[in-house]
C-alpha cells in the first residue's frame, strides 16, 4: 500500500505526525516545575542520553545482549533514564528524608 501513495504525500503526512508528537512532549514539559534543579537534571540527561544513542549507535557494544535490548533505541534509552532519575531525585530521597 504504502509503494503506490507518492513520496511527498508520505512526507507531508509524518511532518504532521511527528509535529503532532513533539508538540504533545513540548505540552508535557510545559508542566514541569523548570525552577528545580532536579528537574532539569532529569530532562537534560535524559535528551543527552536518548540522543546520544541514536548519535554514537555503538557506545554500549560492550555490554550484554539483554542490556543492549535496552540501549539500542534512543527513546527506551532517553525513557528509562528519566524514569530511574525521576525515582532516584522525586521516590528516594523523600523516603530517606522522613
Amino acid at each position: 500500500l504504502t509503494t503506490v501513495i507518492p513520496t511527498a504525500v508520505l512526507g507531508g503526512a509524518m511532518i504532521a505526525m511527528f509535529g503532532m508528537v513533539i508538540a504533545s512532549g513540548i505540552k508535557m514539559l510545559s508542566k514541569v516545575d523548570f525552577s528545580s534543579q532536579e528537574n532539569l537534571l532529569i530532562i537534560a540527561c535524559s535528551i543527552g542520553v536518548g540522543l546520544g544513542v541514536t548519535t554514537v549507535p555503538n557506545l554500549f557494544d560492550a555490554l550484554p545482549e539483554s542490556v543492549k535490548i535496552l540501549t539500542n533505541s534512543g527513546i527506551v534509552a532517553g525513557s528509562l533514564t528519566a524514569i530511574f532519575l525521576n525515582v532516584i531525585f522525586h521516590v528516594a530521597k523523600p523516603m530517606k528524608q522522613k
